[in-house]
């Protein structure tokens, strides 16, 4: 049995007024440090006991992105002796693709300041990346990464005599490190 209805309907129109709120999430540890541990083997012969471990991150977002790199504190402590410090570009870093996002340039998603480069580490936030052309709005399987640390001394014999002044005969130093994700105001300013 089917029923019809009889009473007049009329169709109404409802106005409904929206505000989306751009969303920006960094996954990543809280508690960043950079670690790295130091033995003097004979007078300014020093081997390397602790890298710096690398740190992985991703980032969410709806909206464009910016992110910069910066030290907490202008140089490392000694772990052993707190008096122990190291300025923190003895450290540098670079930042590995791993997501869908494109990073070769600005007209690319992502414009990646470590691409073909290590830059120091310092107190000073750098922006290291940056909206491309192409939007780096995502998920984190989009904008996934690496942040490699590498000792700068490496390979150079006249920045090393610049640090050994610095080192203990077996210390381990640390710095926070602090990552900032900041909203690009600009779609395709790049």
């Amino acid at each position: 049995m089917i029923k019809s209805l009889s009473a007049q309907e009329s169709p109404r129109q409802v106005f409904v007024t929206v505000a989306l709120q751009p969303m920006l999430q960094l996954n990543v540890n809280p508690d960043l440090e950079v670690e790295f541990g130091i033995l003097e083997v004979n007078q300014d012969l020093f081997h390397v006991t602790k890298k710096p471990e690398d740190v992985v991150f991703s980032v969410e977002s709806t909206t464009n992105w910016n992110l910069s790199v910066s030290s907490v504190q202008p140089y490392f402590t000694g772990e052993k002796n707190p008096e122990h410090k190291i300025p923190v570009d003895f450290v540098g870093y670079t930042i590995e693709d791993l997501g869908t996002n494109w990073d070769n340039g600005s007209y690319s998603n992502i414009l990646n300041m470590t691409k073909d480069t290590v830059l120091e580490l310092s107190p000073e936030r750098t922006e290291v990346l940056t909206n491309g052309r192409r939007n780096n709005m995502g998920d984190a399987d989009m904008n996934s990464f690496i942040l490699h640390w590498k000792l700068l001394f490496e390979n150079n014999a006249l920045r090393m005599r610049n640090y050994s002044q610095y080192f203990m005969t077996d210390e381990r130093f640390k710095v926070n490190v602090q990552l900032t994700l900041s909203e690009t105001l600009c779609g395709t300013c790049n």
